[in-house]
This record gives structure tokens, sequence and C-alpha cells, in this order.
């Protein structure tokens, strides 16, 4: 039929009110955009499988510049906050940092200790300490505690403004450490879109790249077919044919990723170079993190833009055929089984995310982000010494305070 009015994840003009946009599908600037909270809706065994993890899930909103916490309550019902982090994008965390990848900033948070808040307790509070301010670098995947040809690197990111990957400097404006073999130059033209890096065995290793190009935007010439994955050690390409690739991750003796253009979850085959699908996503994916036997994938919805992000792609039509209705959220993917096992969808405002990860062993994570002033200037995170008390607030003060248990 041609007529496709009535296609099952077509805009209406509710959806484009409720999610920011304007009637031709053009996001709207943020004083023109509704003032309302992202809603999230879970599956009904979501909040205890997160519990049995022992630990929480982050993830980042690209479009709308959030970062969400999602933990559980001491009852195990969800816990989740927000903040405003602009362009959030890539992550990467562990007990002791937190660092956020945007469009032209790097921040890294600190994890100051378990503290109450708010007559609430939380397992790690995550303290902004350090940003840097790198360019138009349109940075999306990020890695920390990093080797590379026998340089340890605290962090590094996939620039993909200027088809490299590059880290942090404290007098340049970042520092290229590898770039691919057919880019002639370092040029903010987004040549290949080297989105996602990943280690193996603590060695940067693989990079997903979305066109061999060498010339402005010129990956878009081949969306649909054009993406592969190179071997960063050795230069080699070990899987091709890709649409859109995106999240490399090294889990359980596998080279795992999305193709995303596919809605593809799924592993390489190095024998025969090949990819290798296991699972079926709703919508855009991009974002990946492992989770004992299971992964959870970050879910964008299909841009009302047509010439956006899905143009000259098959996903939308792909969802179509398999009566699937894109949605924005997290699925959370059974790998023996290769099925759906919980899910948390987003409505609202936050229609596109681009990467999660887990934190084990923290359930409950806290950060103020940019916000509460009380908390920058009361809470003293110091290094082991012969001090023995931080500054307190004043006895008056109404705001927060310190546990008084604290060492």
């Amino acid at each position: 039929m041609s007529d496709t009015t009535n296609r099952l994840n077509d805009w209406n003009a509710a959806d484009l009110a409720r999610s920011g946009f304007s009637a031709d599908g053009k996001r709207l600037p943020p004083s023109e955009q509704p003032p309302q909270k992202p809603q999230l809706v879970p599956s009904p065994g979501l909040a205890e499988w997160l519990w049995t993890t022992g630990g929480s899930l982050l993830f980042s909103t690209y479009q709308s510049g959030r970062l969400f916490m999602l933990g559980n309550n001491p009852d195990r019902s969800l816990h989740a906050i927000e903040r405003v982090v602009g362009t959030s994008m890539g992550l990467a965390i562990d007990r002791d940092k937190l660092w956020v990848g945007t469009r032209e900033q790097i921040w890294r948070f600190s994890n100051t200790g378990a503290d109450d808040i708010g007559g609430q307790a939380y397992d790690a509070i995550y303290m902004p300490r350090h940003g840097y301010f790198v360019g138009n670098s349109n940075t999306h995947d990020v890695i920390a505690d990093v080797s590379f040809r026998g340089e340890r690197f605290p962090f590094l990111y996939a620039n993909t403004q200027f088809s490299c990957v590059a880290t942090v400097d404290e007098h340049y404006t970042f520092r290229p450490v590898w770039v691919p073999d057919f880019i002639s130059s370092l040029a903010p033209e987004d040549r290949c879109h080297l989105n996602g890096i990943c280690a193996r065995d603590g060695e940067l290793r693989y990079a997903t790249v979305c066109g061999r190009s060498d010339t402005r935007l010129g990956w878009k010439a081949s969306k649909s077919h054009g993406g592969f994955v190179v071997d960063i050690a050795t230069g080699e390409t070990v899987c091709s044919g890709l649409s859109m690739p995106h999240s490399p991750r090294w889990h359980d003796g596998k080279l795992w990723l999305i193709n995303s253009g596919e809605a593809e979850l799924g592993y390489v085959d190095f024998d025969t170079g090949r990819f290798k699908p296991v699972a079926l996503c709703h919508g855009f994916a991009r974002g990946l993190a492992f989770v004992d036997g299971y992964a959870v994938v970050a879910l964008s919805r299909l841009r009302p833009e047509k010439n956006g992000l899905v143009g000259d792609i098959n996903l939308e039509q792909r969802l179509e055929e398999r009566g699937f209705y894109q949605r924005c959220g997290l699925l959370v993917i059974d790998l023996a089984t290769g099925k759906l096992a919980h899910w948390l969808s987003i409505e609202g405002p936050v229609t596109e995310l681009y990467d999660v990860v887990f934190n084990p062993g923290i359930r409950r994570p806290y950060s103020p982000g940019f916000r509460e002033p009380e908390q920058h200037t009361w809470r003293i995170h110091l290094p082991p010494g012969p001090w023995k008390d931080a500054a307190k607030p004043p006895a008056d003060f109404q705001g927060w305070r310190p546990r008084d248990d604290k060492s």
C-alpha cells in the first residue's frame, strides 16, 4: 500500500509537542520546549533484576543534555536522578570516578564516599572535579585507565569530528593518539564518523567507523553498508558491510557491537569476518553495557526529520516490518536466548540516548551535578594526612550537612 499515514512509528502532532519538536520535525530551542520532566516507565521485573546485580546504571541522553543515575531504594524499588550535563554522550565509571564526554567538553567527577543527603542514604557521591574544553571534538565513546603502544592513559575518547582517537591535554585542545591510515589530515569535518572505541585486556584495541572516507561528511554516502570495525593494533579491518556500527565492547572473549542501522546487537566472528546478530532492538541502538549474562542496550527514537539520524538506512522499514514500536530507553537482553528480559521506556522531552554503563557495587549513586551550591561549598574531600576535620557548615546552616559519623 502506498498510504503510509498509519505507519506504526510515524510521529503525530502530540508526539512532536510532547518531545520538544516543531510541527515540521525540527527540535525547538530549550526556551520554547514544554516545561516537563522525563517519565521513566520500567518493566515489572526491572527493579528486582537491578537489585540482584548489586549495582546501578548510568545513561546519557545527548540531545536533551541529561545524565541519569538509576539505582534502587532500600525497599528494592527503582531510584532515579537526572542532572543536566550538556550534550552528554560517552561515559566511563568505576568506584573512584566518573568521566562524561560532551560535544565540546570532558568532565571528570570523583566519588567522595557514602553520605546522607536530604534524609536519603547514598553509596557514592560523585562531585565534578575537572573539566576539559576540547573544542568541537564531537566526543562519542570514552575509555578510562587504558594503555596504548606502551603509554598509559587515564582517559581516551573517540574524537569524531577530527576522525581520530584522542586524549585530553593540560595545554593543547586535545592530543591525537591514533588516526586511521586513510585519514590524510586532522580537520573538523567528521570524515569517517569514527564513533566507537573499546579496550581488550586493558589495551586500546577496536574502533567502529561508519565509512572509509577522507572528505567532509563523506561517510554519509554509504550509511547503509559502509561501516566497519578496525583492529587498532594491526590496522586491519576485522568486520565490514555494517550499517552505522556503534559501541564496540570486548566481553567474555567476544567483540560485541551494535549494527545500529539494522537494529541488531551481535558480535564479530573473527574466522569469517562477519557480524553475527544475537538480538533485534526496538529503535536506533547505541550504548552497550554488560551485566553478568545480560546486555543493556540504550535506545533512541528515530528523529522526525527524515534526512536526520536515519536517512539512507533501512532501520525505519525494518522496525515497521516486524511491528516493533520504536522507543527511547533501555533494553536488558538475555544473551543466552537473545530475548528481551526487562526494559525501561522514557517518555517526554528525552527521545535519544547515547551511552549506558554499569557501576558494580554501587546500588544508589548520587551527584549534585552543577547544581546544589551547598554541596560544592561544604562537601570537602581531603587526601589522607595528619589533618582530621574537614570544614563543616555553621550551626544555623539550613541546607545539607555532612553525616556525623563520616571519617
